[in-house]
C-alpha cells in the first residue's frame, strides 16, 4: 500500500468511505463492517471517513474501531445550521466515536461554513482535533473552497473526482498542489454506479500487467494516479472489495497513457 500526506498525516492511497454503508444497527450487520475494518487492516488501509449525516456510520466506526483506534486515523463532519447546533452535533460525533481526539474533521458541503469553520479552528488550536477541512459535492463551491485553501483556512478538502467527472483538474487540484492542500476524493466510483451501469464490458487486457484485473480497480486506479490525490475513499458492504480495492494502489503511477486508455473505456462503455 503507497502512503501520502493528507496535510501532517501518511494515509493510505486508498481509504474507506462510511456513506449509506455503515448506516446499520442489527448485529449481523455490524459484525460484517467489523470484518470490513477487519480486512483495512490485513491490506494496511489506515483511513476512516464518516460523518453525523451518514446516519447511524459515526456510532458503528465508534464500536468496531474501539481497541485499535490507534490503528487508524478518522476524519467526520459536522452538518448543520447555526453555532449551538453545530457545537452540539460536534460533540456526538467525539461521543459517536468514542474519542478525545479526531484526526479530521469537515464542514460538510459547505453547510453554514462561515459559523462552523472558527468552531473547528478553535478545537484544533485546542489541539482536540487534528485538521480542518471542508467537502463539496458541487462545482459552484469550487471558488469559495479555493479562497478558503488561498487563505490557509482548511487543511483539506474532499471532492468528488473520477474518470468521467473531472471538473477539479482545471484549477482546485493544480492549487492543492502548490499550496500542499490535502485532497480526499469521494465518489470515485459514482456511488458504484460506474461499475454496475456498463453498457458494454471494457477491455482490461492492456491493464492486466498493472494487477488490474477488475474495472473497479481501473477506476480507483485512475484516480489515485493523480499525484495530486492523498487518498480515495470508496464505500463498500463487503468485506471482499477491501483487498480488491487496495490492489489498485498498487497501479498507483500508472502512466498516464494508461489513464487516457481507462477514460476512453469509461465513455465506451458508459
Amino acid at each position: 500500500m503507497e502512503y501520502r500526506k493528507l496535510g501532517n498525516l501518511d494515509v493510505s492511497a486508498i481509504g474507506l468511505g462510511t456513506l449509506r454503508t455503515f448506516d446499520v444497527t442489527g448485529d449481523e450487520d455490524i459484525a460484517v463492517r467489523s470484518q470490513i475494518v477487519d480486512n483495512c487492516l490485513g491490506n494496511d488501509i489506515n483511513l476512516i471517513d464518516t460523518a453525523a449525516w451518514y446516519g447511524h456510520a459515526e456510532a458503528v466506526v465508534g464500536e468496531i474501531t474501539e481497541g485499535r483506534r490507534d490503528r487508524f486515523y478518522v476524519a467526520t463532519k459536522v452538518r448543520t445550521e447555526g453555532k449551538e447546533a453545530g457545537e452540539a452535533q460536534i460533540a456526538q460525533s467525539f461521543a459517536n466515536l468514542k474519542t478525545d481526539y479526531i484526526d479530521l474533521f469537515q464542514v460538510h458541503n459547505m453547510i453554514d461554513w462561515e459559523t462552523h469553520l472558527p468552531t473547528l479552528q478553535a478545537l484544533r488550536d485546542e489541539g482536540k482535533i487534528g485538521m480542518v477541512g471542508v467537502s463539496a459535492m458541487v462545482r459552484e463551491a469550487y471558488p469559495t473552497i479555493m479562497d478558503l485553501m488561498r487563505q490557509g483556512r482548511v487543511d483539506v478538502v474532499q471532492i468528488p473526482y473520477n474518470v468521467l467527472n473531472r471538473g477539479v483538474d482545471e484549477e482546485l487540484l493544480p492549487l492543492a498542489e502548490e499550496l500542499g492542500t490535502g485532497v480526499l476524493v469521494m465518489e470515485p466510483l459514482q456511488k458504484g454506479r460506474y461499475v454496475l451501469d456498463l453498457k458494454q464490458q471494457p477491455d482490461l487486457t492492456p491493464l492486466r500487467d498493472y494487477g488490474i484485473s477488475t474495472w473497479a480497480q481501473a477506476l480507483l486506479a485512475w484516480v489515485v494516479s493523480d499525484p495530486r490525490v492523498s487518498s480515495a475513499i470508496p464505500t463498500t458492504s463487503r468485506p471482499e472489495r477491501i483487498h480488491e480495492n487496495a490492489q489498485a494502489a498498487d497501479a498507483a503511477n500508472l502512466p498516464q497513457s494508461f489513464r487516457d486508455y481507462i477514460q476512453k473505456e469509461a465513455e465506451r462503455c458508459l
